[in-house]
Formats: C-alpha cells, sequence, structure tokens
C-alpha cells in the first residue's frame, strides 16, 4: 500500500513535508483532509488511545476551547476533530512503518532503510 500524506494543501508546513518525501525519492498519496474532511472511523483508525499528540495545539479552536492541560478522552478528541479538521496536527504521514506526526525531515529519512 502506498503511504498517504494527509494534509491541508494551504498549509505551509504540510507543503515543505509533501517536499521533502518528494526529495526522498518517497511517492505518496496525498490526502487534503479540508477538501475531504476526514471521518469519525478514519480517525479511530488512525488516533492512538491518547490522541494528545494529534491535536493541533496553535489552532485557534484548541485555545477556545480550553484545552490545553486537558486529558482528552479518545472519543473526545475525535469528536471535535471531526467537526473542526485543525484541530488535528498536521501534516500525518501514514506508512507501512508507522505514523509520523507533524513534518519530521529525519523520521522522512528512516522511512528509505
Amino acid at each position: 500500500m502506498k503511504p498517504v500524506l494527509w494534509m491541508k494543501s494551504s498549509c505551509t508546513t504540510c507543503r515543505n513535508a509533501k517536499a521533502k518525501l518528494a526529495e526522498l525519492g518517497i511517492e505518496v498519496a496525498i490526502r487534503d483532509y479540508f477538501k475531504r474532511p476526514l471521518e469519525t472511523a478514519e480517525l479511530e483508525r488512525l488516533l492512538p488511545e491518547d490522541p494528545s499528540p494529534m491535536l493541533g495545539t496553535k489552532s485557534p479552536k484548541y485555545k477556545e476551547l480550553g484545552l490545553k492541560g486537558r486529558q482528552l478522552a479518545k472519543a473526545e478528541a475525535i469528536a471535535l476533530m471531526v467537526q473542526d479538521n485543525n484541530l488535528l496536527k498536521r501534516p500525518i504521514l501514514v506508512h507501512a512503518k508507522g505514523v509520523i506526526i507533524g513534518f519530521d525531515p529525519e523520521a522522512y529519512a528512516a522511512l528509505r532503510s
């Protein structure tokens, strides 16, 4: 299965991640989850039991909801992310070797070996 980069096309960090993967010769399918929002079932498969690493803490909605310092249950985090995809940290690379949250050039390079 081809790796999938879950991203927002207007996000500079996401575009940088896409470019880095291309530079490394790692072919990915692109899933712009702002054009095609994520569904509950997709997030249930992707998110770990502790969803906190997947939360976009820079999102205005994160601050508005007062989520800092709160430990969200997986189901609660998913419900919030379905309502507002900006709550999901981006980009997310789903690869056979694992999931990489955020732009991590070193982790991307390690996928080639």
